[in-house]
């Protein structure tokens, strides 16, 4: 008989950004993490968990932050799965043989898995709004789109339409981010928002990635963070997502 404890993690860390180091202070916080690795670079903390590792060899999975998936070749060659914060599948080998999840992020991510789960949950939508924050100079026209402060009302711009779904991105300055999905059927309007220091946000949506896939249960192949939508949030919520939520009666 199987003893009841949760699978503890091994986690390669491959990290040149503030949002992967940010990534690494999240990870500490898993009571499920055994091992985090950090790839070819020094490491100060004392955390008995934390160590320098030049091999992958053994790990669950490699997380990494780089643009380039620079790491991704020698992952696959170890047989270790791959949690990119890019949204690299044009990066990504055809049909590796591991699970190789791209867009942990907080647009393919984080929104993008709120609005999975919301779709779902609603059973018959009819809208679906997914709108999120980038760098840029804010819009003064466009599409209205209100995020929990400090955010706020903003314009966005259509980046996508299909079907019932309508996906807007809203350039904004300075250090904030946001994201908000809004889910109708013909009775009630879900509205769902985040909204905290983009980096921050950025590193709960790798970290997600990254447990999600150590957990084991994701499938060999390319993935995105809203194919496993409910594993991936329940995760960022562990890591300190915070959502917040609004139920009204469609006009």
């Amino acid at each position: 008989m199987g003893t009841g404890r949760p699978r503890l993690m091994r986690i390669a860390l491959d990290h040149s950004t503030e949002v992967g180091m940010r990534t690494g202070r999240l990870l500490l916080g898993e009571t499920t993490l055994e091992t985090l690795g950090i790839v070819g670079q020094p490491v100060s903390d004392r955390d008995p968990r934390l160590r320098r590792i030049d091999d992958l060899e053994g790990f669950d999975v490699v997380v990494t932050d780089d643009p380039e998936l620079g790491i991704a070749g020698r992952a696959i060659a170890s047989g270790v799965p791959i949690v990119a914060w890019v949204d690299g599948d044009d990066l990504a080998p055809e049909n590796p043989a591991v699970p190789f999840m791209t867009g942990a992020n907080l647009a393919t991510g984080i929104a993008h898995a709120l609005a999975a789960r919301e779709m779902a949950s609603i059973g018959q939508p009819s809208t679906a709004l997914i709108a999120w924050t980038e760098p840029g100079t804010p819009l003064r026209s466009g599409e209205p789109v209100t995020f929990p402060d400090p955010v706020g009302a903003r314009w966005g711009r259509i980046r996508y339409r299909h079907g019932i779904t309508t996906e807007v991105v809203v350039p904004v300055a300075g250090e904030w981010a946001g994201a908000v999905v809004r889910v109708s059927d013909e009775q009630h309007t879900r509205i769902l928002g985040i909204a905290d220091l983009a980096t921050h946000l950025e590193a709960l949506a790798l970290t997600a990635g990254a447990v999600t896939v150590a957990s084991g249960t994701t499938q060999p192949g390319l993935v995105r963070p809203a194919d496993y939508a409910d594993e991936y949030l329940l995760a960022a919520l562990r890591a300190g997502l915070e959502i917040a939520s609004f139920t009204s009666a469609t006009a």
